[in-house]
């Protein structure tokens, strides 16, 4: 593809998305605050903190997909359904998916399913 083309490319994946990419948890547009939040400082904050609980909420649930994304990635390579450039992008997603997951569960830990967390520290 050339120059135009790639810019093309990037402007619509900028405003559409990547077709191929999963969907993020269930998580849903944001919604503006209400001129009663925008008016009241307390309210704005508990705005501000659902909505960050919501976002986490939704990579948490990311999370929980990373084996079936690894079994999709590896399926897609047996079957060659996937160029290699593809299953090469699926898996540096996948490594950052991995990497949020380690931050998930030493700064929010609460946030993950039971199954997914570390033991606790031996002291």
């Amino acid at each position: 593809m050339d120059q135009a083309e790639a810019m093309l490319l990037m402007q619509w994946m900028a405003e559409k998305g990547d077709p191929r990419s999963p969907t993020l948890g269930g998580l849903k547009p944001r919604q503006g605050a209400t001129t009663a939040e925008l008016a009241d400082h307390r309210q704005y904050a508990a705005l501000e903190e659902r909505q960050t609980r919501e976002l986490l909420q939704a990579y948490a649930g990311g999370v929980q997909q990373i084996p079936e994304i690894r079994a999709r990635i590896e399926a897609a390579e047996q079957s060659g359904e996937r160029t290699a450039i593809e299953l090469d992008e699926a898996r540096a997603a996948l490594a950052q998916l991995e990497a949020m997951k380690g931050r998930l569960e030493s700064e929010a830990p609460q946030l993950l399913p039971s199954d997914t967390t570390p033991p606790p520290a031996k002291q």
